[in-house]
């Protein structure tokens, strides 16, 4: 009984010392986004109000002065992060049911071969095809366009998601389509009133993962856009690269990336550890 309270104390400090860990830099980079230069190079200071005192400055240049970059990347984010991840989702579960319920044989692969072989394209690092993106982009005038990144994105996103959401669907008994087949259902409606609804757990994961990897993409976005199409990830370093880097701004812009990936967890949250456990749960 004993020992079973200390571990129990244990892990409950344990438990404390990491939300700590993990909530401490973005505390500070939210306090950092109110403090002045003077208070930002003369620290360290924790506590706004008290050990230093608070201005909105960056905030006001924000959405004052470099509104209309901060506004244009923002919106850039988003339009890219969302279409591209609605792209993998619609595309990647298509190939993954396909994967899950048909025997195929291809050069002597079968579906499982094939799985592999299409999550080995997401191990190739990034540096490899930017080159011959930035060049082929640029013959078919993609480059600093949205289409472009989404293009890009999509691609890079596509190879996770089938094999993720392969097993999502491999789990899914394929008597229950068998079952509407009977009751008249047509193959789509099939998949769209049986399959889809069953998989949601894995759909939800796999559409978190996608946007948050097209989210936080830096490479991509910093060789293939210039201007026009510049995310958030290209803005904050831009604003780092200066001769003198303005560190409540880059805090301000680093609170407001961390948004659109969080709202997106808390709506995914009831399907988010389903999914993540359902993999596992059917091999």
């Amino acid at each position: 009984m004993k020992d079973s309270k200390k571990v129990r104390v244990l892990r409950n400090i344990l438990i404390v010392l990491w939300i700590i860990g993990v909530t401490f830099p973005i505390y500070w980079t939210l306090i950092t986004s109110f403090k002045s230069q003077v208070d930002i190079y003369g620290g360290p200071y924790y506590f706004p109000g008290i050990d230093f005192t608070p201005n909105l400055s960056a905030w006001n240049f924000l959405f004052t002065t470099g509104s209309q970059s901060f506004l244009l990347s923002l919106k850039n984010s988003l339009i890219i992060s969302l279409i591209s991840s609605i792209l993998v989702l619609v595309i990647g579960s298509m190939a993954a049911y396909g994967l899950s319920r048909y025997q195929y044989n291809y050069f002597g692969k079968n579906s499982e071969d094939l799985a592999a072989t299409i999550l080995s394209q997401r191990m190739m690092p990034p540096i490899v095809a930017v080159i011959a993106l930035f060049i082929m982009f640029s013959i078919i005038n993609l480059l600093d366009s949205k289409v472009g990144m989404i293009i890009v994105y999509t691609w890079m996103n596509l190879p996770i998601t089938v094999y993720l959401l392969k097993d999502f669907f491999a789990g899914i008994p394929q008597e229950l389509e068998h079952a509407a087949a009977v009751d008249g259902y047509s193959k789509f409606d099939q998949i769209r009133k049986i399959v889809l609804p069953l998989a949601a757990p894995g759909l939800a994961t796999c559409f978190t993962l996608a946007f948050n990897f097209a989210w936080n993409e830096f490479l991509f976005a910093l060789i293939l856009t210039f201007q026009k199409s510049q995310t958030i990830p290209v803005l904050i370093s831009s604003m780092n690269a200066q001769m003198k880097p303005e560190w409540s701004i880059i805090s301000a812009l680093g609170i407001v990336a961390i948004i659109p990936p969080t709202f997106i967890a808390i709506a995914m949250d009831k399907y988010l550890v389903q999914g993540l456990s359902f993999g596992s749960a059917t091999k």
